[in-house]
């Protein structure tokens, strides 16, 4: 095509509309990604995990380093040992023993504790219905996610857990602090949501329900009952076995949102479903019910007797 020729009467021509229209696109597209940019800036920098269903519910170490003062926020400790919180845990972290949150029946198994002790214990950690909880271990959040399942019980709403635990914490070079803090004790009130637990009886009741689904957090094993941990082996009929440690990268981090939600599609779990999780004593099945919630699912209940109830149980059905 000819360019014409600029004259003061001739102001307009087709390449000239062209390329004020190409520098305008141009624009448009780096304003677009400079906002783009600023999003996900922002979104990293939140700390919070922005793919999953509820990301609130998992909070990254840049995030705790920038709330470590919070006036509401309680971390709390959940390592095996009280003597690895004596060494050396997160600044301001108070420690919580994994059998504070259950009580041990005097046949085998564990159950939740009463309302009145989940309080007591809350209370003792200084912990309202306004805090800010944040849970950590160092086993991939397999004690940390035991809290989470006692706090979604009695409805507390304003918690996470620190994804990759005091191992990730360490990785990226944070300090620790052996100071213990001063905690002043609260009247913890707790709200149940029964509907957060399923017992066996609900789960007879259930069996075969296409809006139901039973995911097992065991290993292959035991769900195949070729190790048997109670008088009889195999597993709840019509339960899927998805093992707690899939959640995980090597690196003890919950594996990315996508990941974890393909897992769960292919298994037949939808989030259109009531998901009850389960395992031998609802510990590794307390992490398959965190995940089930980081990831949006709105019916999640934990069966908290678990096998250690079921497989002892001869008027429940088995299936191997």
């Amino acid at each position: 095509m000819r360019r014409m020729t600029k004259t003061p009467q001739a102001y307009w021509s087709p390449t000239v509309a062209s390329e004020a229209l190409d520098l305008t696109l141009s624009r448009w597209i780096a304003i677009s990604l400079l906002a783009l940019a600023a999003l996900v800036a922002m979104t990293c920098g939140s700390g919070l995990a922005a793919q999953y269903g509820n990301p609130q519910f998992l909070v990254e170490t840049d995030w705790l380093t920038q709330h470590l003062t919070d006036r509401n926020l309680r971390i709390v400790d959940m390592r095996n040992n009280p003597e690895e919180y004596a060494s050396g845990h997160i600044p301001g972290a108070v420690y919580l023993a994994m059998n504070q949150t259950r009580m041990a029946l005097k046949e085998p198994g564990f159950i939740l504790p009463p309302d009145y002790e989940i309080e007591e214990t809350l209370g003792q950690l200084g912990i309202t219905a306004e805090t800010m909880v944040v849970v950590y271990d160092d086993l991939g959040g397999l004690n940390a996610s035991r809290l989470f399942f006692t706090l979604d019980y009695i409805g507390h709403e304003k918690m996470a857990l620190l994804n990759g635990g005091l191992t990730e914490w360490v990785a990226e070079g944070h300090g620790l602090s052996k100071e213990v803090p001063r905690v002043a004790k609260t009247a913890y009130v707790a709200r149940t949501q029964t509907r957060r637990v399923a017992s066996a009886r609900w789960i007879v009741a259930n069996l075969g329900k296409p809006n139901v689904g039973l995911v097992d957090a065991r290993s292959p094993k035991e769900f195949r009952g070729e190790d048997v941990r109670a008088k009889r082996g195999g597993h709840i009929p019509g339960a899927i076995n998805i093992e707690w440690t899939e959640h995980l990268t090597d690196e003890k981090t919950l594996k990315p949102a996508d990941e974890l939600a393909a897992l769960y599609a292919r298994a037949g779990v939808t989030k259109d479903k009531t998901v009850v999780a389960y395992c031998q004593t609802m510990h590794r099945g307390a992490l398959s019910y965190f995940t089930l919630r980081l990831l949006g699912y709105h019916d999640v209940r934990g069966y908290d007797r678990s096998w250690s109830e079921w497989g002892n149980d001869p008027r429940l059905p088995v299936e191997r």
